[in-house]
């Protein structure tokens, strides 16, 4: 009886260390393989910028936050740059007339996409929103666009839900006079 527990045992943990160690090989082959120790969304971010250059500033500094008065203006006027740091999925589905999406979770990639664009907007007016105020995404991708040196960044704390819930009708420009 007791041969047969050792013999199971020590079959299980040789399939458990062969599939441990399958798991591996296959996770290194891939295009983008998964972390092994996980490390948190700015963490990644910070990583991914690191890659691509950017200067680390000691310390980032937005200017004043965007209120919903002050986005409907911007979007109608057209006088930012605006950019969804949303997953580009909720971006496809909705999102602020005239933005761009630049999403935190694929930022290196969508910023490669659209450097050429922004390029002009170094020193110009850049708004960021993500999809509500305990979003932490928009704030990210501010302060790696300042790290990158992007000077007007400014955040609409709102996000999509204050701009979705506007009780003006967004679909037809400002509406608020001049």
């Amino acid at each position: 009886m007791r041969k047969i527990i050792l013999r199971d045992s020590l079959a299980t943990f040789l399939l458990l260390a062969a599939s441990l160690a399958l798991g591996l090989i296959a996770n290194e082959c891939c295009k983008s393989p998964l972390p092994l120790a996980y490390s948190s969304p700015e963490t990644r971010l910070s990583d991914a910028v690191a890659d691509m250059g950017a200067s680390n500033l000691p310390k980032v500094v937005f200017g004043a936050d965007v209120d919903e008065k002050e986005m409907l203006k911007i979007s109608a006027n057209q006088s930012a740059l605006i950019l969804d740091a949303r997953p580009r999925v909720y971006f496809e589905l909705e999102h602020i007339p005239s933005a761009l999406s630049l999403p935190r979770d694929n930022f290196k990639q969508s910023y490669q996409t659209l450097q050429k664009n922004m390029f002009s907007y170094r020193n110009r007016p850049i708004v960021i929103y993500c999809s509500d105020n305990d979003c932490p995404d928009g704030r990210i991708v501010g302060e790696t666009l300042r790290k990158l040196g992007y000077q007007n960044v400014r955040l609409f704390r709102g996000g999509w839900s204050e701009w979705a819930n506007a009780p003006v009708s967004t679909d037809q420009g400002c509406g608020c006079g001049s």
